[in-house]
């Protein structure tokens, strides 16, 4: 055996390595690698969070850039908010300029009419057909056929503007006079298509004529209200006459009075001489009738045309939109900030010291934790936003944002604090740790050196989700009506859901699909960005994609 052993370890088999040379340190090659280098590094190798980040600084630029770039948020006529509102045009639906015509995105839309509520859309004297196309007729009864028809929502006719100060209506006049549609002697609307200013309707003297003629009293007849209603709601300049039924006429149905020649009958207002009268002057102030359209565009120097729609208020819900998610995400990262920072602080003194501190510290989370945060906005909303000092100090709007912040703050640090104290548990009895605190290492450098970098994935993921969570936990408040935006002249993601819930699904569906969609992409988008994150500092998978 030892013979066997000797001749296989012969020394001929054996040499000095580098036996003349003296070895010194090799320069490495490459550059070193920061700790945030690396992150970084293996945080673009994951294409999901690249999406979630991309999606996420897409809202955000947008919620930047659209109040700068949007020509109506620099015209405020609300003066709540002084932000653009033309209540004429509530509800009507995205419209992209580009689109006009092809059926999407055009602002038109497919009702269902029978003939006498189709022909009261077909007559009018604006500079925009109300009815774009009919589709299809399908017959009900004999003589009566129901349609459907494409409508342009954005088609609202002519209005009256009752209070033109004299400055205003010379300016519009001059604006008519360039544009060669000045009115002057005219006795037919015909030849005035394409102006804003419209003839003014005299609808009372001829509800009063129809009165007479069916021997109806003025003031208590039902059939004479719901005539003068029909007029005043939709501003007809046309002829009405109730429907025979039976032997008498029905007191809801009209149909349109036409000459012998198919032709409505107006009911323009008139002086002596026959001529059309389009404006009076009462008390040093004008009436006129315009097309709404142009006189919008005239009066801001642009066309009324919504992305996503108008809501009930006919306001912009892109620009709403884009000043909602701002308002949101600056509300979400500001709460995620100090909820982080209390939560880090508190749940590393817990986790890192135990025993009878941590026992002590963690009865108290108990407490904090078990109180719905219902409870506490309602408690804020009582203690704050109704109280007068502080509302004159805050403003309306500071005093809601007071009183969210409070009732967020108020337990949300609790998720941070229970995962800090659970990742100081699972390190702090490392061996790295245990041999850094034996060479002298005090606990401050032991929880921001060792520790603390090992749980700062988690810790990152968490926080991150808790913005999205934060908007959906506002967003449900603003349902309850728990929280009020309304009346401090804010509005959030929210508050616009509320809008769309309040203006109903079936009806006006972009009202809350536009804000749907845009928190459901931010919370899948927090939600890979936060993996991405994750993985992206855990210091454990350092190396392990090479």
């Amino acid at each position: 055996m030892e013979e066997t052993i000797n001749s296989t370890s012969r020394k001929d088999k054996f040499k000095f390595a580098h036996r003349d040379e003296i070895i010194h340190d090799t320069k490495f090659e490459t550059k070193p690698v920061s700790y945030l280098h690396d992150c970084m590094r293996r945080f673009v190798k994951n294409k999901a969070s690249v999406v979630g980040a991309f999606i996420i600084l897409l809202i955000i630029l947008f919620s930047i850039f659209e109040p700068i770039f949007d020509q109506k948020n620099h015209v405020g006529n609300d003066y709540l908010n002084n932000e653009f509102a033309e209540p004429y045009f509530a509800n009507v639906l995205p419209r992209v300029k580009l689109f006009d015509g092809t059926g999407f995105w055009d602002g038109t839309k497919v009702e269902q009419y029978n003939d006498r509520e189709l022909k009261k859309l077909q007559v009018n004297d604006s500079n925009y057909d109300r009815v774009v196309e009919i589709k299809s007729r399908n017959l009900l009864m004999p003589g009566m056929y129901m349609n459907e028809v494409k409508i342009n929502t954005y088609a609202i006719g002519c209005k009256n503007l009752t209070s033109l100060t004299p400055e205003q209506y010379q300016a519009l006049v001059e604006h008519e006079k360039s544009n060669g549609t000045y009115h002057q002697n005219i006795k037919t609307s015909s030849a005035q298509k394409g102006s804003i200013m419209k003839p003014l309707v005299d609808y009372e003297s001829y509800v009063d004529s129809v009165a007479e003629q069916l021997n109806l009293d003025v003031n208590s007849s039902s059939l004479i209200r719901n005539l003068r209603n029909a007029y005043i709601q939709n501003q007809y300049f046309f002829k009405l006459e109730p429907v025979k039924v039976g032997n008498g006429y029905s007191d809801t149905q009209f149909r349109v009075v036409e000459d012998e020649n198919g032709n409505p009958i107006d009911v323009y207002l008139r002086d002596g001489e026959g001529n059309l009268v389009y404006e009076k002057l009462i008390n040093g102030v004008y009436t006129v009738r315009v097309d709404y359209y142009d006189y919008v565009t005239y009066k801001n120097g642009f066309e009324p045309i919504y992305t996503f729609g108008a809501n009930q208020q006919g306001k912009d819900i892109c620009l709403r939109l884009a000043k909602g998610a701002s308002f949101s995400l600056m509300l979400g990262i500001c709460i995620t900030l100090v909820n982080f920072i209390i939560g880090l602080i508190w749940g590393a003194i817990s986790g890192y010291y135990g025993g009878r501190v941590d026992l002590i510290m963690e009865r108290f989370t108990d407490i904090i934790s078990n109180i719905p945060t219902v409870i506490i906005m309602s408690i804020a909303n009582i203690q704050f936003v109704n109280n007068e000092q502080l509302k004159n100090a805050l403003g309306p709007a500071g005093i809601v944002v007071f009183a969210i912040f409070i009732a967020f703050i108020y337990n949300g640090w609790v998720g941070v604090a229970s995962t800090t104290r659970m990742q100081f548990y699972r390190f702090k009895g490392q061996e790295y740790v245990l041999a850094s605190r034996t060479l002298g290492a005090k606990d401050s450098r032991l929880i921001f050196k060792h520790i603390l970098p090992n749980a700062t994935g988690t810790l990152v993921t968490r926080s991150v989700l808790m913005i999205p969570g934060i908007i959906f936990s506002e967003a449900s408040l603003s349902y309850l009506g728990i929280i009020n935006f309304e009346s401090s002249g804010i509005y959030s993601i929210g508050s616009m859901l509320n809008e769309g819930k309040i203006a109903g699904l079936a009806n006006y569906p972009h009202i809350l699909l536009f804000p749907s969609i845009i928190i459901c992409l931010l919370m899948i988008s927090f939600n890979l960005f936060g993996n991405g994150l994750r993985d992206a500092f855990n210091t454990t998978l350092r190396g392990s994609e090479d």
